[in-house]
């Protein structure tokens, strides 16, 4: 458990919801409402626990109440079109939303496992997202399509972490990937890129839209569904594959 706050360094600490309570909306009742989990730093471990009850007690009541109540809400009037499949679009601005708030609750999803268990994502990242409130220059932010669950087979909820590290230097980059439902959203963290320097982009797919640097509007569901079968790989590709281009 966090003794000051992972954001700010202040306290006192508060507990947060991982995923929100309102997401109750977008989840089906006849699905079992479970999650699992696969922490990549040197190990790999499984957990499973209800999706809305997880809580973590490691940021102050500021940042809970403050800025990061503000990234719920701005992803509020379409997230749960997103998990459910219904129609809706994608401009910029809810892109760099919803950017922002995967992120946040991926940084939050850390802090659900013992603290030798962490490590992928490094305080630098906590702190630097405190200033900045959404993904850095040096991340990539995609979104993808899955077809709803059809039962407890496929999991409701999914998040996989992977780091890698080069030259022997631990946790140089990660890739946080979380599912609910129907969405499936990644945040790339590759090493440190220069100033006046920016990560090349993704190229749209029909199963997969870039959403940070934001793109065109996406329609949403997309044209084609991931399989659930490739979710492993799409987490854990064997090496971060980017190049990098001026601003």
């Amino acid at each position: 458990m966090a003794k000051v706050c992972v954001f700010c360094g202040c306290t006192p600490l508060t507990k947060e919801h991982v995923l929100p309570r309102w997401l109750k909306v977008a989840l089906d009742p006849t699905v079992r409402q479970h999650r699992y989990i696969r922490l990549s730093v040197d190990a790999v471990r499984h957990h499973e626990a209800p999706p809305l009850n997880e809580q973590v007690k490691s940021v102050c009541s500021n940042c809970n109440s403050g800025w990061m109540n503000q990234l719920e809400e701005n992803v509020r009037h379409f997230l749960p079109d997103l998990i459910r499949g219904n129609p809706c679009t994608l401009d910029a601005e809810a892109q760099r939303a919803l950017a922002a708030w995967s992120l946040k609750t991926m940084l939050m999803f850390q802090h659900t496992h013992p603290a030798d268990a962490r490590g992928v994502i490094p305080a630098s990242d906590f702190a630097s997202f405190h200033v900045t409130r959404e993904p850095t220059r040096s991340m990539l932010g995609r979104l993808g399509f899955m077809n709803y669950p059809p039962d407890d087979s496929v999991p409701l909820v999914d998040t996989l972490c992977q780091g890698y590290s080069a030259d022997g230097v631990r946790s140089t980059g990660w890739i946080t990937t979380l599912k609910i439902g129907c969405m499936v959203v990644q945040t790339i963290r590759a090493p440190d890129v220069a100033e006046g320097k920016r990560l090349t982009p993704f190229e749209p797919l029909p199963s997969l839209r870039p959403i940070w640097p934001t793109d065109a509007p996406i329609k949403w569901p997309l044209p084609a569904a991931i399989p659930y079968e490739l979710m492993s790989a799409l987490a854990h590709p064997d090496d971060l594959d980017l190049t990098i281009m001026p601003t």
